[in-house]
């Protein structure tokens, strides 16, 4: 058979059918693969889909339910408390400053005379005049600051606040937000509330100055044992660690006992409060903040 020649443009027009032919061989193919994939395609897709968003539910229900039944149990804490403390003579009131951050207890924004409690906020204000000024923190005014602190001396005290001065406590209340802080040209007669105190212990890196927020820290860790009674004693014993301060006063009237306190433990941390007046005695009032804190703490 004798060949014959094909023109380039008769070899375009075969090309180009060719080129359709495999076009439409292949769209029929995808087409059948599509329809044969499209059940179990789709069932294990939606499977996918749908199974994420029931884990992410069931997470989402077991959150609230934990997060309830912690609730309950501080709750339930707070009532057991509550209920020793409105047993007891005198004025009684107490604040626990949660992981939550939220403070919540019983007559917690009522006020009470600080007793020496308040030197917690003279050594915050007395490191910030120091801090201010520029200067390293001086071995005398270190040592007097060891005294109020870890032995609460009065008359380190005195000192410390005729260098500060009630409106340096001012500063310091302002910035750690207590609400129901009032100053006093005497120290010991400064008004707080459970409430206040709480939220400074649990955040007392706020009204710590970072240059000397270690020392300060160092010395509410320090209390001499034989003041480390109430919150301390009870929180020591189920494995908190402590860093505190106490106050107290014998009156005619009865005693003001004080005490307010950090604890930290596994990670986990924690600030109370408790504040007392006309308690029959020292003692008195001593086993009134221990049974507060004994039930804030447990289970």
């Amino acid at each position: 058979m004798r060949s014959c020649p094909i023109g380039s443009r008769g070899l375009i027009v075969l090309l180009s059918a060719a080129i359709a032919v495999i076009a439409t061989i292949g769209a029929l193919g995808s087409a059948g693969e599509t329809d044969r994939s499209g059940e179990s395609g789709e069932a294990s897709s939606g499977a996918a889909i749908t199974e994420a968003p029931t884990r992410g539910r069931d997470a989402d229900r077991r959150r609230p339910g934990r997060a309830h039944r912690a609730a309950a149990r501080r709750h339930a804490r707070i009532a057991r408390a509550g209920r020793w403390a409105a047993g007891r003579d005198g004025r009684v009131a107490f604040a626990i400053a949660g992981p939550d951050g939220e403070v919540r207890g019983r007559n917690e924004h009522e006020p009470f005379e600080a007793a020496s409690v308040v030197k917690a906020l003279i050594l915050a204000a007395e490191l910030q005049r120091v801090a201010d000024d520029g200067r390293g923190l001086d071995p005398g005014v270190a040592a007097e600051l060891g005294r109020m602190i870890t032995v609460s001396d009065n008359g380190a005290a005195s000192t410390v606040f005729a260098r500060v001065g009630p409106e340096r406590l001012d500063a310091i209340a302002h910035r750690a937000g207590l609400s129901d802080f009032r100053s006093s040209t005497t120290w010991g007669a400064s008004e707080i509330s459970a409430a206040d105190m709480a939220a400074l212990f649990a955040d007392l890196g706020r009204v710590l100055p970072a240059r000397h927020e270690r020392f300060g820290l160092g010395l509410l860790g320090s209390i001499v044992p034989a003041q480390r009674w109430g919150i301390a004693r009870v929180a020591a014993e189920r494995g908190w660690s402590v860093r505190f301060k106490g106050g107290w006063r014998v009156d005619p009237v009865g005693a003001i006992v004080n005490q307010a306190a950090e604890l930290r433990r596994d990670g986990a941390e924690r600030a109370i409060a408790v504040l007392t007046d006309r308690q029959p005695s020292m003692a008195y009032g001593i086993e009134t903040i221990e049974g507060i804190a004994d039930r804030l703490l447990r289970g």
